[in-house]
């Protein structure tokens, strides 16, 4: 069979875990979950297969040890930070501070639906709530605590609250303190989205709203309004990112 040619590379970067996947025409082709250092993966990647280009998006320990691993290959790499140029521009008072998972995910949406007005939730350790116009201007967001982190905070910050799990069965009103905890966090989530989903159908009529991150599967279900869901949405905005970048050196 003959072999792919000019696939791009994504690297996601975080604390605990890097994910790579390749992409061929703009569609992902295999998705890969590295723990620990990744260079070794990494470096088993452009061996293996015919990468053109590649893309870090880092926000954790091994960001200099990936960027040494491309020091010497004769490829396009392009490191994701404030100063990197992107397909839509940028409404915020401190770029520096803003996350690279929140700048992909902008563009994911955006080349996801191009000309539209979306509102992105990306629900993990933290939910980020992010806009993009349809004229295409990052227009920032908010940052509350995510599930995980709420369940614990209310474990660690009291004296007899106890350590609760996440209740799949998603109880509207507790009769216990344990579905107490779980209805008030999950249930409390919930109306979280809905209320912004709510204000912003009032101010952008036809506003897309996408919901991604690690969490998001365990709430999609529950969601009351349309919504798309789109776990590779950052991966997608990372590969966009770099097709944009490619495409601006070759004028």
């Amino acid at each position: 069979m003959k072999a792919t040619l000019n696939m791009n590379l994504i690297i996601d970067a975080g604390n605990t875990q890097t994910k790579t996947v390749l992409f061929e025409k703009g569609n992902p082709a295999n998705i890969t979950r590295h723990s620990g250092n990744p260079v070794s993966a990494i470096q088993d990647i452009l061996q293996s297969k015919p990468v053109a280009a590649a893309v870090l998006s880092s926000v954790g320990p091994y960001e200099s040890a990936i960027k040494d691993l491309f020091a010497s290959k004769a490829l396009e790499f392009l490191v994701l930070n404030e100063r990197t140029p992107l397909p839509f521009t940028v409404n915020y008072e401190t770029p520096g501070t803003l996350g690279r998972d929140r700048i992909a995910a902008a563009a994911g949406a955006r080349c996801s639906f191009p000309g539209r007005d979306v509102l992105i939730f990306d629900l993990g350790t933290a939910i980020t709530i992010d806009f993009i116009s349809a004229a295409g201007e990052y227009k920032g967001g908010n940052i509350s605590p995510g599930l995980y982190t709420r369940l614990k905070s209310l474990h660690q910050f009291t004296a007899r609250l106890p350590l609760v799990e996440p209740d799949p069965a998603f109880p509207e009103f507790g009769n216990s303190t344990r579905t107490a905890i779980a209805a008030g966090v999950q249930q409390g989530i919930l109306h979280e989205l809905s209320g912004y989903m709510k204000w912003f159908e009032n101010r952008y009529p036809g506003c897309i709203f996408v919901i991604t991150g690690g969490d998001a599967g365990f709430f999609v279900q529950n969601i009351k309004n349309p919504i798309f869901a789109l776990p590779d949405l950052v991966l997608t905005g990372l590969n966009h990112i770099l097709e944009f970048n490619s495409a601006h050196k070759r004028k």
